[in-house]
């Protein structure tokens, strides 16, 4: 019997908890005479390769006449830059980068041999720069009554770039 019970008031309890979700359905369309606001993001340029010089993963130096190798795997920030209030996980659906805020890349960098004792190898990572901006619209009653724009960068590791210098 208490079985039965449990059952029953689990299919009782049921229809209530579709009904949050039919609401928010409803809820979707603009209130009369209460602002609203929209997103939207313009991507402005995009730069395949681009090296973040800013962040150096690691380096290493040898005696003239000899080499070194970079071989290993590096986390690095996935920057994505927001402004007007708009979240970092809508920019990033909005260009196509993941929302999540570190990728692993792998190097496997060799330098050529060294010409100088000053000489240092680096390894600096490399990915997709996208220049964006960001566009703030708020609504009143199906009218645009007030318009913001920001720019923003963000920048999508995908590999690792060495050089000798």
């Amino acid at each position: 019997m208490a079985r039965t019970r449990r059952w029953a008031t689990a299919l009782a309890v049921l229809p209530m908890a579709l009904i949050p979700f039919t609401a928010q359905s409803a809820a979707a369309e603009p209130i009369p005479g209460i602002p609203h606001i929209r997103y939207s993001i313009k991507v402005t340029s995009v730069h395949n390769g681009a090296v973040n010089y800013k962040k150096m993963l690691a380096s290493c130096s040898v005696a003239v006449g000899g080499t070194c190798s970079i071989s290993r795997s590096f986390s690095v920030q996935r920057t994505i830059q927001v402004n007007l209030g708009v979240s970092r996980d809508f920019v990033a659906g909005q260009i196509g980068f993941s929302k999540s805020t570190t990728a692993t890349v792998t190097s496997q960098c060799n330098s050529r041999p060294f010409t100088k004792n000053t000489q240092v190898f680096r390894a600096y990572p490399i990915g997709v720069k996208k220049r964006y901006n960001i566009i703030k619209k708020t609504w009143l009653d199906g009218k645009v009554i007030r318009t913001a724009t920001s720019s923003g960068e963000a920048f999508n590791p995908t590999g690792v770039a060495c050089t000798l210098s």
